[in-house]
């Protein structure tokens, strides 16, 4: 069984390119940023979008 798991290799590259002086704030921004991604990915997959003019609907901004 190898040593590590493709979630471990993924998790890893991102943490190694952090500058030596990141904070803990800096990881769970790469961390939440990815989880976001992701859902994005898995919503496009299941046909799930929005228009721009759905976007700024629902969040009030006018034209």
């Amino acid at each position: 069984m190898p040593d590590t798991t493709p979630i471990k290799e993924e998790a890893r590259r991102p943490i190694d390119e952090l500058p030596e002086d990141a904070t803990w704030s800096d990881f769970a921004r790469l961390v939440v940023e990815r989880l976001r991604v992701e859902e994005g990915i898995a919503d496009l997959d299941a046909g799930i979008t929005w228009t721009s003019d759905e976007i700024r609907n629902k969040l009030g901004i006018p034209k």
